[in-house]
């Protein structure tokens, strides 16, 4: 091997000892985390919601507080007195400890012994109520009870489900419905 050459080995030796040491020093140090952002919230005092479709209110929601995500518009609730307006003009009245309501799915989930009556005479019992706008559903859960006075009708089951107020409704698990001994 000639002089010329060893130096040219030397260099190609030298520059890709160079390119190694600068490739291993040019790598990103550990990426950590942000730490996460404070849930920034409001809080209301005596605060109403309401919910209208199409000019018509489909339910109005008041509370004793209520402490709204300021980025997500969720709502936690305490004591809360809501009204729900069904199509045919009747009103249904429940009052609950506690309260969600996520804003996104606009999904109002109540619980803490719930109790409801309506403007004709039906009384609604549940550990939870679950009111699901996009489907228009409203369903009692976890020990429901539904009593109308109208025509002497009493069911009961783990979870009761009506999109019309309650005038027709399913009962899912442990089923048990009475009609007419007043």
């Amino acid at each position: 091997m000639t002089k010329n050459q060893k130096i040219i080995i030397g260099i190609v030796l030298a520059a890709l000892a160079a390119m190694c040491i600068w490739t291993i020093q040019s790598v990103p140090g550990r990426i950590t985390e942000a730490p996460p952002l404070e849930k920034r919230v409001m809080t209301y005092n005596g605060n109403t919601l309401v919910e209208e479709k199409d000019g018509r209110v489909l339910w109005e929601l008041t509370a004793e507080t209520m402490e709204v995500d300021i980025d997500t518009q969720d709502a936690e609730i305490a004591n809360l007195d809501a009204k729900f307006y069904t199509e045919d003009g009747r009103t249904i009245h429940v009052n609950a400890k506690k309260a969600d309501y996520r804003a996104k799915e606009k999904i109002l989930t109540a619980e803490g012994g719930i109790k409801g009556e309506s403007t004709d005479g039906m009384h609604l019992l549940a550990e939870k109520l679950e009111w699901k706008s996009k489907e228009n559903e409203l369903a009692l859960i976890d020990n429901a009870e539904l009593k109308r006075d109208s025509d002497a009708l009493k069911a009961q089951g783990d979870r009761i489900e009506s999109v019309d107020g309650f005038n027709k409704f399913k009962i899912i698990g442990h089923a048990h419905l009475e009609k007419g001994n007043k």
